[in-house]
């Protein structure tokens, strides 16, 4: 009897710590969620800003009582924008944090450099800064992606300069980066071609990382381009616009959502033009006034200094996550949280972005966009349209 006991001891034990080991990162008081972030190099202020938003939304979950009682814990890593760096952040988060979670998960490449690690543990994964077709096609299980397509977001842009500005003898041109991303600009910016039935110019391609655009912008003004599709970024973005106020070009130019940040508006607008952005987060409305209040009573100065798009739609991420852990209730497991995920539907942000819905094949959400103009003047963006689907009827 004693020996039977003894047997079922070990048996009650065993399972316990199997049960444990399935479903690291969740004490009693606890959930830890990781981080993986670009907080070192040229990209850092993206990654600063995709902290704060989940510092942010951590604290305010915390303050109200935390997830069923257990309050949320950020672990952070850096990856400094380097894929290979980023399997061994999330290595190293998982191995040796013993993260339950993953929220911010760096850019296109470094996601998908972590894939293998997210799908071997069925980690619950939220991708909010990298909505590209290659995180969520083909699906994988444990990963839900917020945002809206490349493609769809320079269509959308193309459209309204093609029926509201109205470009006299418009001749439309492109350039984007030689890459996966690239090939995305340029099928929004072939969609439009076809579908507005406008002239087609010069469609030029640079290695990532080129700064000297003049010559480009040469062939651009000779085919007569007075309507650009702007496929660079940052740096990239402003020293393309600032090469054609050189050459006294009047453009209408569609830009990428990295374009709206404080920090490449810096940049670009010195250059003097109106261009315009589309992205699936909110820039100027009420919910953006409401994040910067919540944002100046918990955190520091210098942190809210850093807030910028990514810090809204981490926020997001994080608190689409918790309502997920939250359907759970005490018995908190990776499959269960990755069972509630896919049952998000209309999920209200506030306004920062459309509702989040996660209940569809490709388990991607936000596909619907904001168009801004930016006024040099005062480098700020005006809305031009409000959360509107540009995706095609397929």
């Amino acid at each position: 009897m004693r020996m039977k006991s003894l047997v079922l001891g070990l048996a009650a034990l065993l399972m316990a710590s199997s049960a444990h080991a399935q479903d690291p990162g969740v004490t009693d008081t606890e959930i830890k969620i990781g981080d993986v972030n670009i907080l070192t190099g040229p990209a850092s202020f993206i990654g600063r800003a995709v902290s704060v938003g989940s510092k942010l939304a951590a604290t305010e979950i915390n303050e109200a009582g935390g997830v069923n009682g257990r309050k949320i814990v950020i672990a952070t890593e850096d990856d400094g924008y380097v894929p290979a760096r980023s399997f061994q952040a999330l290595k190293k988060l998982i191995e040796v944090d013993g993260i339950f979670a993953l929220n911010g998960t760096s850019g296109t490449a470094n996601v998908l450099a972590m894939m293998p690690l997210i799908e071997e543990n069925n980690l619950p994964t939220v991708v909010t800064t990298a909505p590209s077709e290659l995180i969520y096609d083909p699906v994988r299980p444990p990963v839900f992606t917020i945002g809206a397509r490349y493609q769809d977001a320079f269509f959308g842009q193309l459209k309204y300069i093609h029926e509201n500005l109205e470009p006299e003898n418009a001749v439309y041109g492109l350039i984007r980066q030689d890459d996966d991303f690239g090939v995305t600009v340029e099928q929004g910016y072939d969609r439009a071609i076809k579908e507005l039935g406008v002239k087609d110019g010069i469609r030029l391609k640079y290695k990532r990382g080129t700064t000297n655009f003049s010559a480009e912008v040469v062939q651009m003004r000779a085919a007569g381009v007075n309507v650009l599709a702007n496929g660079a970024i940052i740096a990239g973005a402003a020293n393309v616009l600032s090469e054609a106020r050189k050459l006294g070009m009047d453009l209408q130019v569609a830009a990428v959502w990295s374009e709206d940040m404080p920090p490449s508006v810096k940049l670009a607008a010195p250059a003097g033009y109106p261009y315009l952005v589309a992205d699936y987060v909110a820039l100027n409305d009420e919910a953006t006034d409401a994040f910067h209040k919540l944002a100046e009573k918990y955190l520091s100065p210098d942190e809210v200094g850093a807030i910028n798009r990514y810090s809204y739609i981490t926020y997001v991420g994080l608190k689409v996550l918790a309502k997920a852990m939250e359907g759970c209730g005490k018995e908190l497991t990776r499959a269960c949280t990755i069972e509630q995920l896919r049952k998000i539907k209309d999920f209200d942000t506030g306004g920062l972005t459309a509702p989040i819905s996660f209940d569809n094949e490709k388990q991607l959400s936000g596909t619907a966009l904001k168009i801004y103009q930016l006024d040099p003047a005062t480098q700020t963006f005006k809305t031009l349209v409000d959360f509107t689907d540009y995706s095609p009827n397929e």
